[in-house]
């Protein structure tokens, strides 16, 4: 199996034509010819991936966040990118095109959730909004408990004015969606991250809105993309790093 046959997999379903103007998904590191019988999925590229990618002889890594998102200008030792080369170790990075694929990033967070959910397309926040509603009827607080359970983190939200009906949600960082779910109905928005001032906003516009955390909200797509990968590819390996949050809540 060549890196490029899995590459051209996850194209075939998350079109890296279709990320975001400013993200970098795509091959980003080492040789697409290469064969491959390991590879480790992640959520980041680290410096503790590498050395596990390393001690189970993996020469590819799939990450969700780009191992190279801003320009560089240099490429030196200690660089995750430059110690996943000096191993011999390729990196394909799915961001935003895995982002809002189906049964990709967002997709993924509903579902374990147990949101009933409906897809936007494009023409809508760009693809990366969902709405739905959850199985049955909550009340601020108890959502935002049930989110904390279903996701293992800190929730942090704010309540609005009515009880919860549709909801938004977005995976990762995305309260700039919020005005966009209010115009379409939804009186609650669950997303990664939130600012104070988007909690200001949410409660001004009567919304709850929770952040349950960017790193809780992402790193279901490990497993997800795992179990995509196995189906279709009967002889390579492919190894789920399950990382922590480095986010540390004091409760």
């Amino acid at each position: 199996m060549r890196v490029k046959e899995i590459y051209d997999y996850i194209d075939s379903f998350a079109p890296f034509s279709s990320k975001a103007d400013w993200d970098n998904s795509g091959f980003l590191v080492g040789d697409i010819d290469a064969d491959v019988k390991k590879a480790v999925i992640c959520l980041d590229v680290t410096a503790d991936v590498i050395t596990f990618a390393v001690k189970e002889n993996a020469s590819l890594l799939i990450s969700h966040h780009p191992v190279i998102f801003k320009a560089q200008k240099n490429f030196t030792a200690g660089n995750p990118a430059f110690t996943a080369a000096k191993y011999g170790i390729s990196i394909i990075s799915a961001h935003t095109n895995l982002d809002k694929a189906a049964d990709g990033v967002n997709d993924t967070l509903c579902k374990a959730l147990d949101i009933t959910y409906e897809k936007l397309d494009e023409s809508v926040c760009e693809g990366f909004l969902n709405v739905g509603e959850f199985s049955e009827n909550m009340s601020p607080a108890a959502a935002a408990a049930f989110i904390s359970k279903k996701l293992g983190g800190a929730v942090n939200y704010c309540e609005g004015s009515t009880p919860i009906k549709k909801l938004g949600i977005c995976s990762g960082s995305g309260a700039d969606f919020i005005d966009e779910a209010v115009k379409l109905g939804c009186n609650a928005f669950i997303t990664g991250d939130a600012s104070y001032h988007d909690f200001l906003d949410a409660k001004a516009e009567g919304i709850s809105l929770f952040a349950a955390g960017h790193f809780e909200t992402e790193v279901l797509i490990v497993k997800a993309l795992a179990e995509k990968l196995r189906n279709k590819f009967n002889f390579t390996e492919f190894i789920e790093y399950i990382s922590v949050s480095p986010v540390i809540t004091e409760k």
